[in-house]
This record gives C-alpha cells, structure tokens and sequence, in this order.
C-alpha cells in the first residue's frame, strides 16, 4: 500500500500544487512573483496594461508554452513509478546507513541556533546536489540527450520549470539525496544527534525564502537581475532565463538553482550587466525538436540510445583497427589514411581518389551554398560563391576527414514574376524552395548513399537558410528506407548569422554603427570580397548610404566605402570559427 500511495503521490500533488507549500505553484509563491512583477511594471512604466505586461499571449499561448501545460500532467501520471519510487527506496537506504554507522538518531532537544546551524548545512547540500546533477546533465552526452527537453523550450512560463525528463528528476534527485545524506553523517559523526531544520509551513526556512522572493519569475518573461555583489552569491531570475539562452556566449552559464558561488568554483557564471535580447532554445539544433508533449517522454531514450550506439561501433571499428595491426594488415591501411588528397573538393577529384579519400576516413562532407544575386554596383553578382567556397575549404581543413562538395551556385533570390527582392536587378538568378530543397536533398543524398556519414549545410546568403534548416531536418527521418537513426545531415546556421557569429559585434566595438555597418553589400560582405578577389569589387563604384542611382535605388544596405581587406580577413576568421564551434558542439562530449 506504500508503494501504491508513492505512486499516485506527484499525480495529486499535480493536482493540488496551489495548496501545497512544498510544490514550486503554491499560491504564495505564484502570487508574491504576482506583486515582483506589478512593481517591476510600476518602475519600468511600459506601454501596455499590466496583464499584457504579465500575461502575454504571445507567451502563454505559444505552442512550447501549450506543451508544457500537457507535458505537466503526462510527468504527474509516470513520474510516481519512475521516480518518486527509486528515490523512496534510496533515501530509506541512505538513512538506515547513517543510523548504523553512527548509532545517532535526530533529537528535538535542541535550541534555535543549533537548528539554524543544521538547517544551512542541509541547505547547502541541497543546492550543491541539485547544481552538480544540473552541471552533469550538460557535460555528460548521454544526460544531455534527456536534458534537452528542458532547454527546448522557445517560450518561458512558470510550468515550464516541469519541461523535464524523468531521468533528469531521477538524476538530481538521486544527488540531492546523497548530498544532504553526506551533511547529516557529517552531523552525526562530529556533534552526534541531529536536530530538525527550521521550517516555515513545513519546508526548509531557506528553500520558502528563495520561493517566496521571485521563483517563478526565473521561468518567465520578466526580467529581474541582481546588482552585481549580491549575483555573485544567488542566482537571480535574470542569470536563469541566459541558462536557456541559445546564444553561445550563453552556453552552459549559470547552472546553479539558489546561490550562484558553485557557478562561479566551476567556471560556469555569467553576470549580465544590463538587459539582454536572445533567443530561447537548443543552441546549433532545431529550437524545439518536439511536435507534440508526449514525445518528450520518449525521444530522449531513442537518442541516448543512437549515442550509445554511436560509441558501441567506435569501440567495435577500434578492435577491427587492432585486428588489422595483429593480421598485419595495418600497414596498408596506415598508408592509405596517411596519403595526402590532391585537393578537398569533390570536383578537383576523380572518382577512384574520392572511393580512396572515404577508405582513408574522409567521411564528413560539406555542402555550400552561395548564389548569384547583386551586390550593389560594386561587387560582383557571384560574392556569396566566392566567400562560401573558401570558407568550406578552410573548415574541412580544420575539422579533418572532411571534404566539400561544389557549391550550389542556384538558389532562391525572389520572385520572378512580378519581380521582387534581388530579382529587381538584372544579372540575379533564382529558383523557386522547393527546387532549391530537391537539389540539397538530392546532393545530399547521393553523398550519403557513397558512403559519407555527415553532411553539413552552409550557406552564406540569407535566403539559403531557411531551406537548409528544413532539408537537414527532413533528410534525418526519411534515409535509409524511414527507418529511425541518427541524424547525418546539420544545418550549419551559425556560419550565416551575424549575431551568432560575432561580426556586428566586432565592427560595432570597431566604433561602426549598424546604419554603417548595414546588412547587404556593406561593410561586411564587400570587406570578405576584397580580402579574397580584390578584382570583384570596383572601388570606384561604391555608394553611401541613402546614395540613389538612376534607376532610384542602389542595392545596398551600409557603407561599402568603409570596407577593407583585413576587415575581410576577420569576417571570414569569425564565419569560419563559428561553423567550427557548431559543428563540434553535435559531438558536445
């Protein structure tokens, strides 16, 4: 019957959480974050109404948002068996051992001090617990692959600190339990007998502080931060809401739940000194892999097995490897992997060098795609071609065993009839989505079917991007007859994106502004141009911004006359290191 009970359990705590002051939706909790936020309104005067303010739709009525309300009941109903169950069963264990170990038992006979002085120690191995199981889930692959549930969420509300896979729940629980375990054996061996905790409504008096000063505002669109001192001791709503950012210099940040000094001892803390605009989401993956909340249940397992599978066939192909030495094969093989490629590109190649380059390890491959759009009257209609095919080759360097592909010259730049985008302008080309998809889904296809195992997208126009994403994406369930296996084509979109990859950042801190900068033919890409083929760009045909020609427009958004080759060079370095960060961050263990 205990078991049945612990079972059932978190299903009615689901149910009753607003009555509950151990449960994070205890009506205290929700409305004292309630009045955070209407003072916040009051001191920040906006534009709307303080329910829009605090409600928005565009939140609370997002699709994520919408999975998290289903997603918390489908986690009451499993979580019991799958959860509540194994930690039941490790805590009694954990305290029979202490019992025995010390022969102490907990004792009321205590004053407030020493009870205050117990009360931060089972603190302060709650948090930790639930710090290092967080810092685990996104150092180790195969936790990452559960943890991912979490971080796919595009929108932040209060349930959504629910978006959680059981083994996550099972995980942290599991370090929680030993961590206060290890505090109360200390306890026990140094002074003895345990006193209780001073509680407030039954939880620890520290823990209903910290819920009752804002917890739900560190899921939600409300940003709070702390002055600086006080953020290196706790983490505020602010820190939490950048640990879900899909931004790099986000990645990994902020892990800890109450104070922030375990953030800081391992390396992991990020202060924001004002407001920050990012996007929520999995960083260099599709923000929410999820169509519906029950896949969140069970897809993790299907990656963490393909991961584990992954490892099985490397540790397989090493004994094959040793095999091969033992047979006295390896020479052969060493010859082969170690024999230089006449060139990277698959066109520069004959077929029988590209069969020997895959015998050799040359299984990862990139496929870029540029365009043939104007670029002012200045740089020539084939920029993107240019830039991307150098690009390529310098990222299959730095990766090894990469090769790439010729680039896809033809690729949507606007519509034809009535002309619209790039096609205004004579000596632009371009296609409709769907043949540009066919034509990436059938280069990557073929390549697929040679033998490569990863193929990466990269595109340098703006327009390729979208189309890359949905491919990548497609490709991973319909190879190899539909059945299920790991995804081998990425979408690499962090080449592409200036804020991802750092260009406006540093032209900014160069002293540009973005009407300076701009975003077509300006400073960037012309600078890209001139550090590759200066022949592109006609140095006396650059226009200012707002200069018309005759026709009445010009094709350029920025300041071309600003460009420079070694501005190039490091446009190109940033490109090129954020498509590597990418790429290694698929393998991210």
């Amino acid at each position: 019957m205990d078991s049945l009970n612990k079972v059932f359990d978190p299903l009615m705590r689901a149910l009753f959480a607003p009555g509950l002051p151990s449960e994070r939706l205890f009506i205290v909790y929700v409305v004292s974050a309630i009045v955070i936020a209407y003072v916040l309104y009051r001191v920040r005067k906006p534009a709307v109404g303080f329910l829009r303010y605090c409600f928005p739709k565009e939140v609370f009525l997002h699709r994520s948002a919408k999975q998290d309300y289903l997603f918390y009941f489908w986690l009451a109903l499993i979580k019991g068996a799958l959860v509540a169950l194994p930690l039941a069963w490790l805590g009694a264990n954990l305290s029979e051992f202490w019992s025995t170990t010390t022969g102490a038992t907990d004792t009321p006979e205590y004053g407030f001090f020493e009870m205050a002085a117990f009360s931060v120690l089972i603190l302060l191995a709650f948090d930790f617990g639930i710090f290092f199981s967080h810092y685990l889930q996104h150092k180790v692959p195969i936790l990452w692959e559960f943890h991912k549930v979490h971080h796919s969420a595009e929108v932040l509300t209060p349930i959504t600190v629910f978006r959680a896979s059981p083994v996550d729940l099972l995980v942290t629980g599991g370090l929680v339990i030993l961590c206060e375990g290890a505090a109360r054996l200390l306890w026990l061996s140094v002074i003895g007998s345990a006193p209780g905790v001073v509680a407030i409504l039954g939880i620890n008096g520290g823990i209903f502080l910290f819920y009752i000063f804002g917890y739900n505002l560190r899921h939600s669109h409300i940003w709070l931060s702390y002055p600086t001192w006080l953020s290196g001791l706790l983490v505020s709503p602010a820190m939490h809401q950048i640990h879900h950012s899909s931004e790099e210099r986000h990645l990994d940040k902020n892990m800890g739940f109450i104070f922030s000094w375990w953030d800081k001892l391992f390396g992991t803390l990020y202060v924001p000194k004002e407001r920050e605009d990012f996007r929520l989401g999995l960083y260099g993956e599709v923000n929410n892999p999820f169509e519906s909340s029950h896949e969140m249940i069970w897809k993790p397992f299907v990656w963490a097995g393909r991961r584990i599978g992954r490892n099985v066939r490397k540790v397989m192909s090493l004994f094959a490897l040793t095999g091969l030495v033992v047979l006295g094969h390896a020479q052969d093989l060493e010859a082969a992997s170690s024999k230089e490629l006449r060139s990277l590109h698959l066109e520069e190649l004959t077929w029988t060098e590209v069969r020997e380059a895959l015998d050799a390890g040359y299984r990862q491959v990139i496929i870029p795609t540029g365009g043939v759009e104007q670029n002012g009257p200045h740089v020539v209609l084939g920029k993107h071609n240019i830039v991307v095919r150098h690009a390529a080759e310098e990222i299959a360097r730095r990766l090894g065993n990469t090769m790439v592909a010729p680039v896809v010259t033809y690729v949507p730049e606007g519509q034809i009839d009535p002309p619209s985008g790039h096609m205004r302008f004579p000596g632009t080309i371009s296609i409709s989505e769907e043949t540009f998809q066919e034509i990436l889904s059938r280069t990557a296809e073929s390549l697929l079917q040679h033998g490569f195992t990863r193929v990466y997208l990269i595109g340098d126009s703006g327009g390729n991007q979208a189309s890359q994403s949905k491919v990548a994406d497609s490709i991973g369930s319909s190879w190899w007859g539909g059945q299920p296996d790991p995804q081998q084509v990425f979408h690499i979109g962090d080449y592409y994106f200036p804020e991802r990859n750092g260009q406006i950042e540093w032209l900014k801190q160069a002293g540009y502004s973005m009407e300076q900068i701009g975003t077509h033919a300006g400073i960037r890409d012309t600078s890209e141009v001139l550090a590759l083929r200066p022949e592109g760009v006609r140095v006396g045909n650059q226009v200012l911004p707002g200069q018309l020609d005759q026709s009445g427009e010009t094709g350029v958004i920025g300041d071309p006359s600003l460009a420079s080759g070694e501005y190039g060079k490091k446009m190109l370095e940033l490109k090129i290191e954020a498509a590597l960060r990418q790429i290694r961050s698929l393998d991210k263990l």
